[in-house]
């Protein structure tokens, strides 16, 4: 029976290990976000496995809007989103691989003189769609060690106007292609401690129809210039975690986060300043059953110097797996 028990629970264990992938890779693709992986995301899952999930999230943002003509105006920006995933864990030859597809609906809540002096309000619709393709070079299940690249496309397929795009986007879509390429490692320790690092590049295509920090005067005085073509340099993301399993069907960790790139321009203007942020993360995983489990997340802001600051975030994803 000590040994049946044995199997039981190393079976139960290996499919935790496996399926957190699903409910670990993500990515938001409307904004110029950070791809944050969850802190067992490293780990490869098993062929064949099935999963749908959904997110429900939460981002706060508060700093000054550059309006154009000199004029910096308070803001925040609250932006609630839900996504729907469909995720499928395969073999690409010999190694192990996983793709899914997101689609995302979006919800900006705009308050301060942007929205009161202004007259700027949020969008709300659906968001652009995501293709995400994983494979694991290395995936060693005995000593828990992991080495994996992945590649995400983002897809202009979400609500866009061009009147909400004055001082900063603020639409589902961005109306533009976007590419994520990154790379991951992952150890297990002992005593149930999990360790991860990764490290990713996101390039974004142009966007032709933005008006950004642009005025011209009209006939009833200022007004926003024409839109013209968005260009955004490269972003940089690094991140580490280190996860504690507290229990086969519980696990605990903190994660994080830099930053970095992503600097901008408007009709071939001047590069503005880039995104220079360090985050932390604190994470819950629990496995309610085998097929069923919640994620849940809270992450603020350790320095940030982009001109709209990262209050919080927070995200609660809910897996069913097949």
């Amino acid at each position: 029976m000590a040994g049946q028990a044995s199997s039981v629970t190393g079976r139960w264990r290996a499919w935790l290990i496996g399926v957190v992938l699903i409910a670990g890779l993500g990515v938001q693709p409307a904004r110029v976000d950070a791809l944050d992986l969850g802190p067992l995301s490293g780990i490869a899952p098993p062929a064949g496995v099935t999963g749908l999930s959904l997110e429900l999230s939460e981002r706060s943002l508060s700093g000054r809007l550059d309006v154009g003509a000199g004029m910096n105006v308070d803001a925040t920006v609250d932006r609630h989103s839900a996504s729907l995933r469909l995720g499928q864990a395969f073999s690409l030859g010999d190694q192990p691989a996983y793709v899914y597809g997101e689609i995302p609906f979006v919800d900006h809540d705009l308050g301060g003189q942007a929205a009161s002096q202004f007259d700027l309000d949020g969008g709300r619709g659906v968001g652009d769609a995501a293709l995400a393709v994983a494979t694991w070079p290395l995936a060693d299940r005995v000593a828990g060690r992991f080495l994996g690249i992945a590649g995400y496309l983002i897809a202009p397929t979400g609500e866009y106007k061009v009147d909400r795009t004055l001082g900063a986007n603020l639409n589902p879509g961005s109306n533009r292609y976007a590419g994520i390429v990154q790379a991951g490692f992952h150890q297990r320790l002992p005593a149930g401690f999990e360790w991860s690092l990764a490290a990713d590049v996101m390039a974004f295509g142009d966007n032709d129809d933005y008006i950004g920090d642009r005025l011209t005067v009209g006939p009833e005085g200022l007004m926003p210039a024409r839109p013209a073509t968005l260009e955004v340099e490269p972003y940089h993301s690094y991140q580490t975690s280190l996860a504690w399993r507290a229990h086969p069907a519980v696990t605990l960790a903190a994660s994080y986060y830099i930053d970095r790139g992503a600097a901008s321009r408007i009709d071939g203007g001047d590069w503005g300043p880039s995104i220079n942020r360090d985050r932390y993360g604190l994470w819950g995983l629990f496995a309610h059953t085998r097929q069923t489990r919640i994620n849940v997340s809270l992450k603020r802001v350790v320095s940030d110097r982009s001109a709209l600051s990262l209050e919080s975030a927070v995200q609660v994803r809910l897996v069913q797996f097949f």
